[in-house]
């Protein structure tokens, strides 16, 4: 049986300000970096039942690259410590994060598209990804952009999308 997938679009090429939302906008965030503030990145998710943002996760920046991460307005913590590189032994590299909610997952490169698997207790990762992002694509290499990045997430990821965003921007 098929599971059902979630497609999340970016509208921008840039990953500091941007909108990412499913079609029907049940899945809405906002991503930003303010000109003023650009130390700072907000991840906020809109909540459609009362029309608020809700800020879930602060990302410090340091000369264009992040170097702490804040989840639900909580304490801030290195970056390299919430989103863990593992070096790959004859294999590539993967980035393992938890959602808080004991759940653990690993960002690997496939291909020009990132993957997302969970991770068992023992750290091994699933089969068969549980979301995929698909960076955007251009006109000619250099001209306006004729696909959009997006995320296509199975409906097991939606409890965790707040985290698993937090790790992508």
């Amino acid at each position: 049986m098929p599971t059902m997938t979630q497609r999340l679009t970016f509208t921008t090429a840039s990953i500091q300000n941007l909108v990412i939302s499913n079609p029907t906008d049940a899945l809405y965030y906002e991503v930003l970096t303010p000109e003023w503030e650009s130390h700072q990145t907000k991840v906020r998710r809109l909540d459609t039942r009362t029309d608020r943002y809700d800020t879930v996760g602060n990302i410090r920046n340091q000369s264009g690259k992040p170097v702490a991460v804040s989840m639900y307005n909580g304490e801030f913590i290195n970056e390299e410590l919430w989103l863990r590189k593992i070096k790959g032994q004859g294999q590539q590299s993967r980035w393992e994060f938890d959602d808080g909610e004991g759940n653990y997952f690993s960002w690997t490169i496939a291909g020009s598209n990132l993957e997302l698997r969970s991770l068992d207790e023992g750290g091994a990762q699933s089969s068969n990804p549980i979301a995929t992002f698909y960076p955007h694509k251009r006109y000619a290499v250099v001209g306006m952009i004729s696909q959009h990045a997006f995320l296509e997430i199975e409906s097991s990821v939606v409890d965790s999308l707040d985290t698993v965003l937090g790790a992508v921007c």
